[in-house]
């Protein structure tokens, strides 16, 4: 009779590095599956530095590199016995559907859950008959899915491959056959049933596997929670300089206004001033024009009444000049007051914690022998230093002294490659130096 071929619509599990189904596929700690030889395989080509070949996650704890070979590394990694059951019954159900209890080649149509073979019509009905195999369960092989049939297959003996394992020992951590249970485990103090202690194991590892999920759960809460917090602080801090910016847009039209309203009150005061500067010229240029042309008479007859009219401009002129000037003070004292104000202001917009050096004459005044000194910028041309770098030695300085120069407003520098010479700090105007 013809064999038949049965066929799965479930896809057979296969190695990402070989593309073959698994053989002995090994747990990686990244939780994705290898066969034991591609692992090895992938290492030795990739070094033992190599990552998984989907996520390249470390395979091997660093602290066992080199310490023994990579075939016993490898070997050490759990092995998944799931998929390895798996993928068996895929080979099973995807071969040859021929009974395996007689010798007719007969096509198999059942398949016997605890025997693990397949079975023709004819044969089912003896092995239905007998003591022995009546109460096993038969399947429709044309039924059977792969995932159910590793889920049923029965485990073998750790020691004897052709005995079905039946009892587990807790303490050796091994599954073992009811000879092996006489024999070499008879004075272990936990051996039982396989399927009472699967229950107790499933139920271990789903309370882990839980706990696991509260622990993610936790975590993708911890995450969500500082991400949230960033975006709050974002959210004030763009508020906080939203409400600054119209803040400073008003203060600065009040600002402007104040400035407008004093320079307008100074433009009034200063067109006074004007007209006295106007009068005060053309009198000026009309005596000059007067001593350069009249004659020694005329100039004499004319003498009394010009230095009478002079003098009453004169008076007059000063008395208006020092009132308006004293308007002009107050007004310029309102100025300094403003741009105080505003540079109060302005310092909202710089760090507090980096404030300006002190440059030029206010650096002069706080310069003091030890202070940490560079060339300034504007001088870097006219002086040259090896590395720009040095240490005050002196103030005023010595150097200038001893060269016949005024020593004050000068300091002495000693430089880290060795020179030492002397700058100006407000001597004539100009100071040589700034703050590292």
């Amino acid at each position: 009779m013809a064999a038949a071929l049965a066929t799965s619509s479930s896809e057979l599990p296969e190695c990402p590095v070989c593309h073959d189904g698994y053989k002995e596929p090994k747990i990686l700690p990244c939780t994705h599956l290898a066969c034991k030889q591609c692992v090895v395989s992938w290492l030795q080509n990739a070094g033992v530095k190599g990552g998984c070949p989907l996520c390249r996650a470390p395979i091997l704890p660093s602290t066992s590199r080199g310490q023994r070979d990579l075939d016993t590394l490898v070997n050490d990694l759990p092995t998944d016995l799931a998929t390895m059951a798996l993928v068996d019954s895929h080979k099973v159900l995807s071969g040859r559907h021929v009974c395996m209890l007689c010798d007719n080649n007969s096509a198999a149509a059942s398949f016997c859950l605890q025997c693990d073979v397949k079975i023709c019509k004819v044969c089912i009905k003896v092995h239905k008959n007998k003591p022995s195999t009546r109460k096993h369960v038969i399947e429709d092989l044309n039924k059977l899915s792969p995932q159910r049939l590793a889920q049923i297959k029965r485990a073998t003996c750790n020691v004897h491959d052709d005995r079905p394992a039946e009892l587990y020992c807790s303490t050796h951590q091994e599954l073992i056959c009811m000879l092996c249970a006489t024999t070499n485990h008879r004075s272990c103090a936990e051996v039982k049933a396989i399927p009472g202690v699967a229950t107790e194991k499933r139920q271990e590892l789903e309370l882990q596997a839980q706990r696991l999920r509260d622990r993610a759960t936790a975590l993708a809460t911890e995450i969500q929670e500082v991400t949230d917090t960033f975006k709050t602080m974002r959210k004030k801090a763009n508020v906080i300089f939203d409400d600054l910016e119209q803040c400073l847009k008003k203060r600065r039209q009040e600002v402007n206004e104040l400035i407008q309203a004093e320079e307008d009150a100074a433009m009034t005061s200063l067109a006074e001033l004007e007209k006295w500067r106007a009068a005060l010229a053309l009198n000026a240029a009309s005596v000059g024009h007067v001593v350069q042309a009249a004659s020694g008479g005329s100039l004499l007859g004319m003498m009394k009444g010009l230095t009478s009219r002079l003098d009453d401009l004169e008076s007059q002129t000063g008395t208006a000049r020092k009132m308006e000037v004293k308007d002009l003070t107050l007004n310029v004292q309102k100025l300094d007051q403003l741009i105080a104000y505003i540079a109060s202001l302005g310092q909202l917009t710089k760090p507090a914690t980096t404030p300006d050096k002190p440059r030029k004459a206010a650096l002069a005044k706080v310069l003091k022998v030890g202070d940490r000194v560079k060339v300034a910028p504007e001088w870097l041309s006219v002086f040259s230093c090896k590395d720009n770098k040095g240490t005050v030695t002196a103030i005023p300085s010595r150097l200038a002294a001893l060269q016949g120069r005024d020593p004050q407003g000068a300091v002495d520098v000693q430089w880290d490659g060795g020179l030492v010479h002397w700058y100006c700090m407000g001597r004539n105007g100009m100071y040589h130096l700034d703050l590292l």
